[in-house]
């Protein structure tokens, strides 16, 4: 389904259908963690055994070789925190895995990263929901209102994430024409 559905918009639903009493949430939490985790495992082992055509490919483009770079290195220095953090950033969840894999994470550490992240994950989709279904009374408009919940958090999540590179940008622009000016021979 999430290709054609995004993760997100079938969980806030079915956090709300288990307000109304459709689902059962404990149900529900136990097969959307589940499944992230086996997903999780399969990028990781796929990793681990075809390691070098899965970098080959990754590394086609120059921003995804830096991204994969750079989680492979925080992996390395933070490990399971890492791991359960880049899972809720867009495209982390599989970065995270790939990294984990190519650097030789123990696959009973990755299991626990990924069964904390996923969990992490699967409440805070459905609760969003949940919450929506409790507040607006009805598994539809509760699923509008999660989805619009959902939205401003990642909206405002986005936006934080714009202004850090933002102001980054400007400061190694600042840094550069320093020192370009030192540089510049003393007239």
């Amino acid at each position: 389904m999430p290709p054609l559905v995004p993760n997100s918009w079938l969980l806030v639903s079915a956090g709300a259908m288990a307000a109304d009493g459709r689902l059962q949430l404990a149900l529900v939490l136990l097969v959307v963690s589940g499944a992230a985790i086996l997903g999780d495992l399969l990028v990781y082992r796929s990793t681990r055994r075809f390691g070098g055509p899965v970098v080959r490919r990754l590394r086609r483009k120059r921003r995804r070789a830096v991204l994969l770079d750079w989680a492979s290195v925080r992996v390395r220095r933070h490990g399971i925190p890492f791991i359960i953090g880049i899972r809720f950033l867009p495209t982390g969840r599989f970065v995270g895995a790939v990294a984990a894999g190519l650097v030789d994470v123990r696959l009973g550490r990755f299991l626990v990263a990924s069964g904390v992240a996923e969990a992490v994950w699967a409440a805070y989709s459905t609760g969003v929901g949940l919450l929506g279904g409790i507040a607006a009374g009805g598994p539809f408009t509760g699923a509008l209102l999660g989805l619009a919940i959902s939205g401003v958090v990642a909206t405002l999540a986005g936006g934080a994430q714009w202004l850090v590179a933002r102001r980054r940008r400007r400061a190694s622009a600042g840094c550069a024409d320093a020192w370009a000016r030192r540089a510049e021979p003393a007239a």
